[in-house]
């Protein structure tokens, strides 16, 4: 049996994840055999590393990637060897209810999958086996490497284009300059938004360069200056139409409520991994519209893929660091560090 190499979490517990020897996958009828050609480490991966998110080991780890099919399976259609794809992480079972009201994202079936967690290996490999129900073709001009990074494109627009909706003339608050959050605001300003503004930390200083070239109209590094006093003086006292929560952190997402104006919008997009304490009178008295996302649905990707085609979505600034498959670790801690926007190994 031909084997090949791949980030595997070996078993439950903080670490427990090796580069190893494994064979390379067999497809079934209906998947197609894809040669990884750039995948990009996600903060689930991390979690999954310290044993703080969802997974079923062993598994190979990796979600973000973009590939070309090497073999199809025989009941495979509208696919060929060669095509250029990419998918979603979930492998939805398509027939609980979820899946039946385009919830594909939220599926609740036994039969559900997840790429790199949960009953599918992911793409810190060379070879991947993925169903073609989820697979999405890579437009032309899009490189490999932009490709890999269309997952939290997909995830970004999920929430802010499909949930909370942003109305020209809006203004709008990004917390946190990381990949989701710099996405997040040209989204923003696609859709119209009046003025984007977008904060961090000190630490966030070459982030919030890059915001600016992205088009954020406003940054504010929140340990030198009050975010929320900032806001109200930039909307006349009001706060701003919609703030998106894309960092995590448990004081963005109180600081959340306390930026929006009454009446508006939040988009919570960040996960933190413990509970934060929100004040929901604020929800209450504010007559707040709160939208949470998980993932993508079919749309998000089809947006995702077509706006970073015609570069109205960039995403090659964020990609900081490409790595040998073989040097993850390294990736992994530069992820922690926060030396790197977005790390990519190149199987």
């Amino acid at each position: 049996m031909i084997q090949m190499k791949a980030v595997l979490k070996t078993k439950r517990g903080p670490g427990n994840v090796e580069l190893r020897d494994v064979d390379i996958p067999k497809v079934t009828s209906d998947e197609v055999l894809i040669e990884v050609k750039s995948t990009g480490i996600c903060g689930t991966d991390v979690h999954i590393y310290h044993d703080s998110a969802f997974y079923t080991p062993p598994v190979i780890l990796g979600h973000e990637y973009a590939g070309v099919i090497t073999q199809v399976g025989s009941e495979v259609q509208n696919f060929d060897v060669g095509d250029r794809v990419t998918s979603p992480a979930t492998i939805p079972c398509g027939t609980c209810f979820m899946c039946r009201t385009n919830r594909s994202n939220r599926c609740v079936g036994d039969q559900k999958r997840i790429l790199g967690a949960h009953k599918a290996d992911g793409t810190f490999t060379k070879y991947v086996a993925v169903p073609s129900k989820i697979l999405h073709k890579i437009p032309v001009a899009l490189s490999f490497d932009d490709a890999a990074v269309a997952e939290p494109v997909a995830c970004a627009i999920h929430n802010v284009s499909e949930l909370v909706g942003i109305n020209p003339g809006d203004v709008v608050v990004v917390l946190g300059p990381g990949p989701i959050g710099l996405i997040s605001l040209q989204i923003a300003k696609i859709s119209g938004a009046q003025k984007v503004i977008i904060t961090g930390v000190s630490a966030d200083e070459d982030r919030l360069k890059l915001a600016k070239r992205l088009g954020a109209d406003v940054t504010i590094n929140v340990e030198e200056q009050d975010p929320i006093e900032a806001v109200r003086s930039l909307t006349d006292g009001l706060g701003a139409d919609v703030v998106l929560e894309a960092s995590g952190a448990s004081v963005a997402r109180k600081q959340a409520f306390n930026l929006v104006r009454r009446c508006g919008k939040v988009g919570l997009i960040g996960l933190a991994g413990k509970p934060a304490e929100i004040d929901l009178d604020k929800v209450v008295e504010g007559e707040l519209e709160v939208k949470g996302s998980w993932g993508t649905i079919w749309t998000s990707w089809r947006k995702a893929l077509s706006l970073m085609s015609s570069g109205k979505i960039q995403v090659a600034p964020l990609i900081t660091t490409r790595l040998p498959l073989e040097k993850w670790q390294e990736g992994f801690k530069m992820m922690e560090e926060r030396k790197a926007l977005k790390v990519l190994l190149i199987p």
